[in-house]
């Protein structure tokens, strides 16, 4: 289920996106693009042709959800279609413009309620995703503190029936790791088939409230969860955002190492 290789790729995170900064990123053959303007797409678009990279696209890019962030598992009616609609907007721009993959976080973050009470949010998520996947490859993100869908067997079973692949997100990870008293190492063990890529950085509870996506770490279980994904062939995607730069050297060699 793996893209088994390894490829070096850079995300957009480091710059939060910032058109003017495009040719500050690290020289990579493939970029990670996040959420810029519309009006900012050609420019994007020229740059990458400049560098001859290729290239995939985090949900939203050039769009914008209504509550922000996405709800793919939202009990209200309103707020699911409307995520649904925009990553399907994303996936029908990103087949145009020839990205490779649109990323898509599952479910929602930070949810306390038993949406899985209601049968049908998973049936219609479900659904949803296979939909996509005939505009273009969809990665599934990790995402942190959903009460009733975070373990490694969740999301196997969730990209088993979708027939996509999982994004690793690193720091997310780490959160539902420190909340949940389970093992990353582990959780890495029962998906690692399927995972196409990796996002590198850092968080905790303390430091993601200060840090969008700190770029270093030096918790225990951080040391022991970059050793473990080591061995991974998938995309290794750096995204750490410029809010806060203390460790960014030190992630950056960790990248150019693997």
């Amino acid at each position: 289920m793996s893209l088994k290789r390894k490829r070096k790729c850079v995300s957009t995170s480091l710059i939060r996106a910032n058109v003017s900064l495009l040719k500050t990123l690290p020289n990579s053959t493939h970029y990670e693009l996040t959420f810029f303007k519309k009006e900012d797409l050609p420019v994007v678009l020229d740059f990458l042709n400049e560098k001859g990279a290729t290239f995939g696209i985090h949900a939203p890019f050039v769009f914008r959800y209504q509550a922000v962030h996405p709800n793919p598992s939202s009990l209200s009616t309103e707020l699911r279609k409307e995520t649904y609609e925009k990553n399907e907007q994303c996936c029908k721009l990103a087949k145009e413009i020839g990205a490779e993959y649109v990323v898509i976080h599952f479910p929602n973050a930070k949810q306390t309620e038993n949406w899985l009470k209601d049968k049908n949010i998973l049936k219609e998520a479900i659904e949803h995703v296979r939909n996509l996947s005939n505009y273009c490859q969809v990665r599934i993100e990790n995402v942190y503190y959903n009460e009733y869908f975070h373990n490694a067997k969740d999301y196997r079973w969730f990209l088993e029936q979708t027939g996509t692949t999982l994004c690793l997100d690193l720091g997310h990870l780490l959160l539902d790791s420190e909340r949940y008293g389970f093992s990353t190492v582990e959780f890495v063990d029962v998906v690692e088939e399927y995972i196409s890529e990796v996002h590198l950085y850092y968080a905790d509870s303390k430091v993601y409230e200060k840090c969008h996506h700190a770029p270093w770490g030096c918790s225990a279980e951080f040391k022991i969860l970059l050793e473990r994904i080591r061995s991974l062939n998938c995309d290794f995607t750096l995204e750490a955002s410029n809010d806060c730069q203390e460790g960014l050297e030190k992630l950056i060699a960790f990248w150019e190492g693997l």
